[in-house]
């Protein structure tokens, strides 16, 4: 071999590696840029964007096939087709079997076009060009799409091309499989999420229709003793009250939420009517802070009053010594709403042992329902509510009465 063929070859060698090496960086190049790609639709623009920043063509358009209408749909272009980012001018659907990139879906296989002027399958789009690149996309062994590139020069796309195209379908198949795989767990993870968010807002009304049939149940009994007792004016009185709460239940359990003005206008009612069915024994104070806004700020509707009736029977009306006393404080508190009802009563241990077991029980059932309505409200809102309750005692260490703290997020409408 004479020292200029010897010379040719090590040039063509050279050049055949430094094409490899072009391709494969080509290709990662591709891999890399897919990574960041979360929808189909963002994969198909960033193939096209990069087909003609790093491969040098002057046109490329990604399609999509239809298989309701059985047509190929351009998704994604780069060129002249691309005008404005994320989109197409004109776009064209071409019938499956139809033009070039309609034959490649049928037969599965690239083709490259070194002169379209003399195939007869070409279909000119915004402007004729000469050379003409196809390759399809493939998932599962059928063809889901089609990259196809253009050049106005003859005979431009080479094998190399071809090699970095075909990989880059692939590398596309595979990212489109991944992106619908994650959208379809995370459309499964939403709907679950909906269904159980559904099944615990259906449970939370069952809870709150329970709280009614006991509003309704001592109410009656309280109407029933005045009648009995011969005394008009006070069951007259008494039944308005009583009605005018009624209203209110009803209105405030169509809804899990309810203005703070409203929550406090029926416990107000509420304590009224316990007032008045108690002979006044006990007297009541309700501060609101004026920095909560009482229209805006919302709270789930009875969710206290529980805790206010537990107070006034349990340890108010048990009081001897001095006059009993329930208090409702409201402030707000970096970003909390703190509703606190405190009682001047009895205390918890002393209520314990004073109490029948039955009595005992059915205030153990309405604490229960607000915790469990509590749990719900946190784990379908993330308002961080809560309940404590602490025993109050006086200098001498003697019970002094009880006090619930409701805290919750402020919410607003």
């Amino acid at each position: 071999m004479s020292e200029n063929e010897k010379h040719n070859q090590a040039d063509h060698e050279r050049k055949a590696l430094e094409e490899e090496l072009e391709t494969e960086r080509a290709i990662n190049f591709f891999a890399i840029s897919l990574i960041d790609q979360t929808t189909v639709e963002e994969v198909l623009w960033d193939v096209a964007k990069n087909c003609i920043a790093r491969l040098n063509f002057v046109d490329c358009v990604v399609y999509l096939r239809d298989e309701k209408r059985n047509v190929l749909v351009q998704k994604a272009a780069h060129g002249p087709k691309n005008p404005r980012s994320y989109e197409i001018f004109q776009p064209i659907e071409i019938p499956i079997g139809q033009g070039i990139v309609g034959s490649v879906v049928l037969s599965g296989k690239a083709e490259i076009i070194s002169d379209t002027s003399l195939d007869p399958r070409y279909i000119r789009d915004d402007e004729m060009r000469f050379s003409e690149i196809t390759v399809p996309i493939v998932l599962d062994g059928k063809v889901i799409g089609i990259i196809d590139a253009e050049h106005p020069e003859k005979n431009f796309f080479e094998p190399r091309h071809l090699h970095i195209l075909m990989s880059i379908a692939r590398l596309c198949a595979q990212k489109i499989r991944r992106v619908e795989i994650e959208q379809a767990y995370q459309q499964t993870e939403r709907q679950l999420l909906e269904n159980n968010k559904r099944i615990a807002e259906t449970k939370l009304l069952a809870l709150r229709m329970q709280m009614n049939p006991h509003f309704v149940f001592n109410s009656l009994n309280a109407i029933n003793k005045f009648i009995l007792q011969n005394d008009v004016d006070e069951a007259s009185l008494y039944l308005t009250k009583f009605s005018r709460l009624m209203r209110q239940m009803i209105d405030n359990t169509q809804t899990e939420w309810v203005s703070l003005r409203s929550e406090l206008k029926a416990l107000q009612n509420y304590v009224e009517l316990e007032q008045l069915r108690s002979d006044n024994t006990f007297e009541f104070s309700l501060v609101v802070s004026p920095a909560i806004s009482q229209d805006t700020v919302h709270v789930p509707p009875l969710l206290l009053q529980p805790y206010v009736e537990n107070a006034i029977r349990h340890g108010l009306l048990a009081q001897k010594a001095e006059k009993p006393v329930l208090q409702i404080d409201c402030q707000q508190v970096a970003g909390f709403l703190v509703i606190c009802i405190a009682d001047n009563g009895i205390g918890r241990e002393a209520s314990l042992r004073s109490q029948a077991n039955s009595l005992m029980a059915h205030k153990a059932h309405g604490s229960r329902i607000a915790e469990e309505r509590l749990q719900i409200v946190n784990e379908i809102y993330g308002v961080d509510a809560r309940i404590d309750v602490a025993d109050l005692v006086d200098s001498a260490g003697v019970a002094a009465g009880t006090c619930v703290t409701f805290t919750m997020k402020l919410k607003q409408p």
